[in-house]
């Protein structure tokens, strides 16, 4: 199988299919040996009704058109009108005009109060689900389960709605924490600032999350002329940390390479985590003022190349 840019994912008698376009990262099918965890940080909104792919088009950075039936998914962020990110979302499909929405759970109210903002004449259906959301993934590879491929990266795995696959085995949240913070891949209130931090700072633009083809969108413009003019000096990365006075730090808080600002450390997950970092201070040791922690980031491998 191969993942692209525009991933879309079918089932097929209940075997996957991969539609691909653009750029290939080769990877393997996996059914058994995965591990599985309930992401108790997000939830689920249904936006269903003949105008809701409408309403959605006109509000996510990326295009509503690349879902391709039932059991497919993308990821997106929906902005401000400033171009600052108010939430990160996957967006499910479950048929025509009917959508799932995962949202961060300590934002869903805030979301569905921005969303009936715009609906006024749209009149799409707007309410939470009860469903939970698991990920399975296999700690270390890019192997994959059946559900709904990640349609960030490969490395993520699956996510599965309601029940969780019978193969994998069940792990503690902080598990896919880890897993996810490895690979240097943002998600929820933790990590981004609702309403301050820039998409491209959290690699939207990497991720799959946005179309620079389609119509417009709130904070399209931007967030289009940061992507032409190419100025996105500093962008979230994954880090290793070390010292006694880690697990007292309070987040988020800066990094320094001496006296100088380097950026700053979002959260922590043992001795990973995550830092929005200035391109020089990647693999340099950095410091949180006033403790002994050191901190190292790394230019994640899924990076393009002519990203420097």
């Amino acid at each position: 199988y191969y993942i692209t840019n525009n991933l879309r994912l079918s089932m097929i008698r209940g075997c996957q299919s991969i539609k691909n376009f653009g750029r290939r990262i080769k990877l393997r099918t996996c059914r058994h040996s995965s591990s599985v965890a309930q992401l108790d940080h997000r939830k689920l909104v249904e936006v269903s009704g003949p105008q809701s792919t409408k309403l959605l088009q006109g509000l996510f950075t990326n295009d509503m058109n690349n879902l391709s039936g039932t059991h497919s998914a993308i990821y997106t962020h929906l902005l401000n009108v400033r171009g600052r990110v108010m939430f990160d979302n996957i967006v499910y499909s479950k048929g025509l005009n009917n959508y799932l929405i995962e949202v961060d759970s300590n934002l869903v109210e805030k979301f569905i109060k921005f969303l009936s903002m715009y609906n006024i004449r749209s009149k799409a259906k707007i309410a939470i689900k009860d469903e939970s959301v698991f990920a399975s993934f296999i700690p270390g590879t890019s192997l994959l389960d059946g559900g709904f491929v990640d349609p960030r990266l490969p490395g993520l795995g699956c996510r599965h709605i309601g029940m969780p696959p019978d193969e994998a085995t069940p792990v503690d949240i902080d598990v896919y924490h880890q897993h996810r913070v490895r690979l240097g891949v943002s998600e929820g209130s933790r990590d981004i600032t609702s309403g301050k931090d820039f998409p491209f700072e959290h690699n939207l633009d990497f991720l799959n999350g946005v179309s620079f083809a389609k119509g417009c969108y709130i904070g399209q413009e931007l967030t289009a002329r940061t992507h032409h003019v190419g100025e996105t000096r500093k962008r979230v990365v994954p880090v290793s940390l070390s010292g006694v006075e880690l697990e007292s730090l309070l987040l988020p808080t800066r990094l320094s390479a001496g006296k100088r600002a380097a950026g700053k450390l979002l959260s922590v997950y043992g001795d990973v985590g995550l830092a929005v970092l200035r391109f020089p201070y990647l693999d340099q040791e950095l410091t949180v003022s006033g403790t002994d922690v050191k901190v190292v980031g790394q230019r994640p491998d899924w990076w393009p190349s002519e990203v420097k």
